[in-house]
């Protein structure tokens, strides 16, 4: 009896289900995040770059001997013309005056048979004679001249004192190292770009923003100098550029070599595209799971369409540049876009 009871209760139950109007659930509406495509040819990079010195040397005696005076520092700045080190100049002196005393004597002695020949009181052969001991008493005399000038060694230009490689009371040989000596007036910034950017090295409009990490929130213009066309290892292709800024005052930015740096580097490259590019944020842009072409989501009145897109390179600053696919003004999604499917209905956000 219970069990007959059971039974008419479950089929009741689902009678009245039956008998009642099924509620449907709303469709989902994903709401999007969108950006408005942009027309642009400028590309901007940021790379990080190195001081150094454009006019360094080495700076050596020509002649042998001992260091008797060494008065400059490392690190120190030096004028043109100022002593750097002095060598103990007794023995050249001595062959100083010896030449000098030949040359006086072949000199005056060349003079006499001048006179002498004159009267043809000297045969010619003896005033040729003359004429050959007085060049060669002169060209000695020359050498020991230049080699007292050399026993004091002056800086060939305004600089720093990098580095004292020799010490004071020190001998040393003539070629053989004393300091090294860096122009800090003139210095050029070094980086390395990845070599699939060396087009945009002879792109039109070029700017380089220098900022140096030891004066942040100084931003400074550069110009470029020289750049290798080819990578010889594979590390990219180094580039030289130069402050061209009048705000850069040496006084007031004592940038030296050895000081690294920020790059940022923008460039006009509508010379090398066949149509105008399109600007759009990186995180528009997608790919399947498999394959590598490149896609981003179209806003098409209330629903999105997948479009093929060619990317060219990032800009630098969250954003690529596309070079096929989009036109200017149309809108993409830019967020939540491995959750959206073709012809889905969204809704934009404001």
């Amino acid at each position: 009896m219970k069990k007959n009871l059971a039974i008419m209760f479950t089929v009741a139950l689902m009678f009245a289900a039956c008998g009642q109007k099924k509620k449907e659930a709303p469709d989902f509406i994903r709401p999007v995040k969108t950006a408005i495509v942009e027309s642009s040819t400028e590309i901007n990079k940021d790379f990080s770059g190195i001081v150094e010195a454009v006019e360094y040397v080495k700076l050596a005696f020509r002649v042998n001997g001992q260091i008797i005076d060494f008065p400059v520092i490392e690190g120190q700045k030096v004028k043109k013309g100022q002593l750097i080190a002095a060598i103990d100049p007794r023995d050249i002196a001595l062959q100083y005056a010896a030449d000098k005393s030949a040359y006086e004597t072949a000199a005056a002695q060349l003079e006499r048979n001048k006179r002498l020949l004159e009267r043809q009181a000297v045969s010619v052969q003896d005033y040729e004679i003359s004429v050959a001991n007085y060049q060669k008493a002169k060209s000695a005399f020359e050498l020991s001249t230049n080699n007292m000038n050399d026993t004091r060694l002056l800086a060939p230009f305004d600089g720093s004192i990098e580095k004292r490689i020799a010490e004071n009371y020190q001998r040393v040989n003539a070629g053989e190292g004393i300091v090294q000596l860096v122009n800090t007036n003139k210095l050029r910034i070094k980086f390395t770009i990845p070599d699939a950017y060396i087009y945009l090295l002879s792109a039109k409009d070029q700017k380089f923003m220098v900022e140096f990490d030891t004066y942040k929130g100084q931003v400074f213009n550069a110009v470029l100098e020289e750049y290798l066309d080819m990578s010889a290892d594979g590390t990219g292709i180094p580039v030289s550029i130069v402050i061209d800024d009048p705000a850069f005052e040496k006084i007031k930015y004592d940038v030296k070599p050895g000081f690294t740096c920020s790059i940022h580097f923008s460039a006009n490259v509508g010379s090398f595209i066949e149509e105008s590019m399109t600007v759009v944020p990186l995180s528009a842009i997608f790919c399947e799971s498999e394959g590598s072409q490149l896609y981003v989501w179209i806003l098409n009145g209330n629903k999105v369409e997948r479009r093929k897109v060619n990317v060219l390179t990032p800009t630098g600053n969250s954003s690529a540049y596309v070079t096929h696919g989009l036109k200017p003004g149309e809108k993409v999604v830019v967020a939540g876009v491995y959750q959206i499917v073709e012809g889905e209905t969204v809704k934009e956000l404001n």
